[in-house]
């Protein structure tokens, strides 16, 4: 195994460790929670103190929730609305 293997596995360990330990899914009935663009939300909410490795794994588990609950990413344009296609070349 390769440390990029190694490093990779230890990441996937730790995010499903993250998600187990997280509160159980509290709004299976008003999964709106999940509904914004995540990193908008950290490039303006994110601190210095903050652990960097520990919001990674955070921002990962909220984009599986997205794409649990809404099959995609919530993606907003520098106007905040949702971008609902990504052309890609």
């Amino acid at each position: 195994m390769t440390t990029l293997d190694k490093r990779i596995n230890k990441v996937m360990n730790d995010l499903f460790n993250h998600m187990k330990n997280e509160q159980e899914l509290d709004d299976k009935n008003k999964p709106r929670r999940y509904y914004y663009d995540r990193m908008d939300w950290i490039k303006i909410n994110k601190s210095k103190r903050d652990d960097l490795y520990q919001v990674g794994l955070e921002n990962l588990r909220v984009l599986v929730y997205q794409l649990g609950l809404f099959q995609q990413h919530i993606l907003t344009d520098e106007d905040g609305n949702e971008i609902n296609q990504i052309i890609t070349e």
